[in-house]
């Protein structure tokens, strides 16, 4: 066990973002680590897409041309490499191990080591999902003064003086093998989250960790300078940006921040001037619409406490909660209207993908088709005998691609209902999933396929020339929608 001293060594890792923002001195364990930098040939896009398909059970060129938009003959081309690369098994059916181990980025090569750190929080023992070739040091103005300022710009002689946030635990974990592969996974996933597209282009050098060993036998305590501002996506009163400068937000110190304002009345003044909201007759649209993301957020916990647990959920249901309060309050143009049967579909599909991700579905009993077949979907359906699962649901979910549906258990990415026949296989063998536990009263899901196609029909544009009727949305449609999205994910709070 080690413990967090103060030593005097402040640590400055990023520019200070712009706006309204107060800093504060987060104190950290540093540990030096050596690791292995990764040596691997790089998957474009199209490559991951279609190993991804192929892990997915899905091998038949055509099918795997119309799910990704591709030429057929580039899709064989990639096979044919896939195979001659070793990736594929002969006959393109199956990945190899080199393959999978491709496709999950684990090949290593421990001949090239490279030496960095990793931050430990020592609020709470976790370590940052962080990791940084070089650190750069902030000498205070006054070493002997108890709270540190530093100079910010030379040329004003402006200076800040930050927070000093009281030092944590004093039985901190060491850092050994495990917490050191952990803290590399998470930065690796987050730093992939945070590109737009997989370029296939090389890594930076700093997130090249696959393995490795720590150099020090003691880690250094250090603060660093961490800077709090408010939270404009409304989902949470602050932010804390990441002071590596990888994403906006360092998501991993938010619960920690609420926790330390919560037992720290000193902070909570300094904090507080960040989230003030002006009176309605002085607020510009701007300052109206932060306000009501602050009331939805003051509504998420006082009304759905339990989503807390469920950050993704929570985001949507926040959204929508502001969607509902702008209807509620006279806004209800089309774009308006529009803007909420969208945030509706997110937030429902998101519960989808959770079910999904929490109770994964065995598709190796699903059967393998070159072509629709609406009445084997039937069947499927029905033997699963789901109680909110009337036979209006099941021939409406059944009109779905079982390709499609076999690609959504493994990667839910794709439309409502897909997402819902895919979160319906995974009861298989599992009596206590919750669609097993909850009936048609509670789901009702044809108000959720309902909704589906009225999104579908109001996304597109509508015209005479289509030959269709066109679908004029109202408020009362809009806010009906919003209540049964917000019902429905309610109806999933004891599992979250």
């Amino acid at each position: 066990m080690v413990a967090f001293a103060e030593t005097g060594t402040y640590l400055k890792l990023g520019a200070a973002p712009r706006g309204n923002k107060r800093p504060v001195l987060w104190p950290v364990l540093v540990h030096r680590v050596l690791y292995p930098e990764a040596k691997r040939p790089q998957l474009n896009l199209f490559q991951r897409a279609v190993l991804g398909l192929i892990l997915a059970r899905t091998v038949q060129a055509e099918a795997i041309a119309e799910l990704t938009g591709l030429h057929p003959n580039l899709i064989k081309l990639i096979l044919a490499q896939g195979v001659g690369n070793g990736w594929l098994v002969d006959g393109a059916s199956a990945l190899t191990p080199k393959g999978e181990q491709l496709l999950n980025d684990d090949v290593v090569d421990d001949a090239n080591l490279k030496s960095g750190y990793m931050l430990q929080d020592a609020l709470t023992g976790h370590f940052w999902p962080r990791l940084v070739a070089q650190l750069s040091q902030v000498e205070s103005q006054d070493p002997l003064a108890r709270y540190p300022e530093f100079l910010d710009e030379r040329k004003t002689g402006r200076t800040v003086k930050p927070f000093v946030i009281m030092g944590g635990k004093s039985d901190l974990p060491p850092l050994d093998h495990d917490s050191l592969m952990l803290g590399y996974r998470d930065y690796r996933e987050d730093y992939r989250a945070s590109q737009q597209l997989d370029h296939g282009g090389p890594l930076p050098r700093q997130i090249s960790l696959q393995g490795g060993q720590r150099l020090d036998d003691a880690p250094q305590s250090a603060r660093v300078l961490v800077w709090i501002t408010a939270d404009a996506s409304g989902l949470d009163l602050w932010s804390v940006r990441d002071p590596f400068e990888l994403r906006e937000n360092a998501w991993w110190l938010q619960t920690t921040l609420r926790q330390v304002i919560d037992r720290d009345a000193n902070l909570l003044a300094r904090l507080e001037p960040l989230v003030g909201i002006a009176r309605a007759d002085n607020q510009t649209v701007e300052q109206w619409l932060e306000a009501l993301r602050k009331q939805a957020e003051l509504q998420v916990l006082v009304e759905f406490p339990w989503v807390e647990r469920q950050p993704d959920i929570k985001r949507h249901l926040a959204a929508l909660l502001v969607r509902n309060e702008k209807l509620h309050q006279g806004d209800s143009h089309d774009q308006e209207l529009d803007a909420a049967l969208m945030e509706c579909q997110k937030l429902l599909e998101v519960v989808m993908q959770w079910l999904i991700r929490t109770y994964p579905a065995d598709v190796g009993q699903l059967p393998k088709l070159q072509r629709p077949d609406q009445k084997l979907n039937q069947r499927i359906l029905s033997a699963l005998q789901i109680p909110a699962f009337t036979e209006g649901v099941i021939r409406l979910l059944a009109r779905q691609r079982i390709d499609q549906v076999i690609w959504a258990c493994s990667k839910p990415e794709s439309s409502l209902k897909a997402l819902t026949f895919a979160a319906a296989i995974g009861t298989l063998n599992t009596p206590q999933h919750p669609l097993m536990l909850l009936g048609d009263r509670e789901l009702q899901l044809d108000k959720l396929l309902d909704l589906a196609d009225l999104r579908n029909r109001s996304s597109h544009a509508q015209s005479s020339f289509t030959g269709r009727e066109t679908t004029q949305l109202t408020r009362q449609m809009a806010l009906d929608s919003i209540q049964y999205a917000l019902s429905f994910t309610a109806c999933f709070k004891e599992w979250m």
